[in-house]
This record gives structure tokens, sequence and C-alpha cells, in this order.
């Protein structure tokens, strides 16, 4: 190389020095690893729950929010809104920032029930709101208060029968599962009971234990204390088969009712304007907690069952619902 071709290469390489080393800087691993650390969404994310604290619904959100917290390096709240059967916080949700930061604990009341119920509601489930994961499926149990004179499942059904609208039960919202699991039990039985609903499953709970109502449909997980304790008799469970919590109490399938199975579940949604690759981090994200031992381990102590479905798989299961409570409920 000549000396005058030396020099012309060494100027141009000192003039783009700077510019190449900041090329370099953006290409630099531990920038790149600093970004993925960086915490996410970016701000403070919560969870929307339709329910009150102390119920079934509030505890799995709870521990998913907890969970997502851990992974995220972010704080993730949870945000109760309970009453209007869901739909407040599906309202809430549907006009939230479409950026990650707001989820929904869905269950099936709100998006496949009400619908039905309401002439005019202020969002469509199937298209406002966006399935990332479901995360949990909940056994029900039929519950009376100790003092209540029917102590099986067919001396409620007998009684039912006797006087039918005599009976009120509680639920935990109009449109929500308790309420449906009510609706097919009577389908399903001839019977009438009277609906009084209340907000969320733990007063609803505490209506049966004070004499208020007679009956209410409530998660295992919910009535087990109060089961262990004498406070309540357990008439029936809603799964075809046994729950290994409450191994004593029969279906109401073994009961004379064959075919009779309702278990309601709950997932996380989000505004339907999020993007599929946001929702997919998320759906990735929530797959982590329902698989982490400490989040199975939790749930299934209550009685729950820790079930993972995709977006794609939990939006059929949506759709599925929704056509089969449209079957029932409109005529």
């Amino acid at each position: 190389m000549s000396f005058q071709l030396f020099r012309s290469f060494f100027h141009t390489l000192r003039v783009r020095a700077p510019a190449l080393l900041l090329i370099a800087g953006c290409i630099n691993p531990f920038a790149v690893m600093a970004q993925a650390d960086a915490p996410f969404p970016g701000k403070q994310g919560k969870v929307i729950v339709t329910f009150p604290p102390g119920g079934a619904g509030d505890l799995i959100g709870r521990t998913i929010a907890k969970g997502l917290q851990g992974i995220w390096n972010q704080t993730v709240i949870v945000e109760n809104q309970p009453g209007a059967s869901g739909s407040i916080g599906a309202e809430q949700t549907m006009r939230a920032n479409a950026d990650g930061s707001t989820l929904f604990l869905a269950s099936p009341g709100v998006l496949t029930v009400l619908p039905f119920m309401r002439e005019k509601l202020p969002f469509d489930p199937l298209v406002d709101l966006v399935p990332i994961a479901m995360t949990v499926v909940i056994p029900n149990i039929l519950v009376v208060g100790a003092q209540s004179q029917h102590k099986t499942f067919k001396d409620l059904v007998a009684a039912a029968k006797a006087k039918p609208g005599a009976l009120d039960y509680a639920s935990s919202g109009r449109g929500e599962s308790h309420h449906m699991m009510m609706e097919y039990m009577m389908k399903a039985t001839g019977t009438k009971l009277n609906e009084i609903p209340y907000k969320g499953g733990a007063p609803a709970l505490q209506a049966v234990l004070s004499g208020e109502v007679q009956a209410a449909w409530i998660a295992v997980s919910t009535a087990m204390p109060f089961l262990k304790s004498g406070q309540l008799i357990g008439l029936a469970v809603s799964t075809e088969e046994r729950v290994m919590q409450v191994p004593n109490i029969p279906s109401v399938a073994e009961q004379g009712f064959p075919g009779f199975n309702f278990s309601f579940w709950m997932g996380i949604m989000g505004p339907a304007k999020m993007s599929p690759a946001l929702i997919k981090r998320i759906e990735t994200d929530v797959q982590t907690v329902v698989r982490s031992a400490e989040y199975r381990e939790l749930i299934g102590k209550t009685g729950n069952l820790p079930i993972f479905e995709s977006s794609d798989q939990f939006s059929k299961t949506i759709r599925e619902t929704y056509a089969r409570n449209k079957a029932t409920l409109v005529p």
C-alpha cells in the first residue's frame, strides 16, 4: 500500500470512528440485556376483578397479579370492581389503553350470560375484549346453612317442587355463574327458586350463613372453611364427579340427574386493540404463572383446578359457553 493511499484510509477511519462507535453502542449486548430486563409494561399494571375481596375470584386475581409482578419487574395491583354483574369492570377494561397495563379477570357471567339478560350493554364481550389465557376452573357446591331443615339435595328439591318460588337462593350477581348454575339445576330438576342477587360470592355466602336465604351455589374454595366448622351443609357438587377436597359430598349427577356438569372458568382478557405480539407476550407470562408450583399449590389447596388455555383455546371456550347459555336463556 502506498503512503498516499495509507494516509487516505487513516483519514477516513478517523472521520467515521465516532459514527462506528455509536452504531456499536446500539448493538451492545449489555444494552440489549438491560432493555430486556426493563419493567413491563412500563408503568404500574393492574388486574380488574369483578368480585369483592374475600371470594374465590379475588384470590385468583391476586395470585395472578403477584406472579406477573415477579415476571415483569413491575408493580401489578388488583382493582376490585364488583357490581352490575361484572359489566363495570368489563367496560373499564374495554376503554383502557391497549398497552398491557390493564387486564381483566373474566368469568362466564359477564361474557356469556349478561348479553341475553340486558337489552343494551355498553360493550360487546365477543368484540371489545380479547381473550389472553384461561387460568382456572372452579368447581362449585350447593350449600345451605346449618340451621336448614333441608339436609340433603333431595330434601331441597322436594321442598322447591312443593312450593315453587317459595325458597330464596343467593347468587353472586344476576347473570353471574352462580345464577346460571341454579338456572341449570332448576331446569334439570323441574323446580323454581327465587333469586336474591348479591355483589359477589362472599356476601352471598354470608346470606346463607345468616339464614337470610335458604341456599346458594358457592365456590368450593370459599365454602370449605364453613363446611369444616359445621356452619354450612354441602348438598351437591356441580361437577360430574366428586371433588377431591370434599369427597363425601355427591354430585348432582349421582343424585338422579345424570349429565349435570357445570363448573365455571376464569381467565385473563384485555382491550380488543391489543396487538397480536402483546397478546402473545402476556399469554406466555400468564402460562408461566399458572404452571408455577406456587400457583398450582395455592389454587389446588382451595379446591380449584389450575388450567391453562392459550388465547385461541380460551376464545373457543368462551364462544362455546356463549352458545350454550344462549340456547338456555333465549326462547
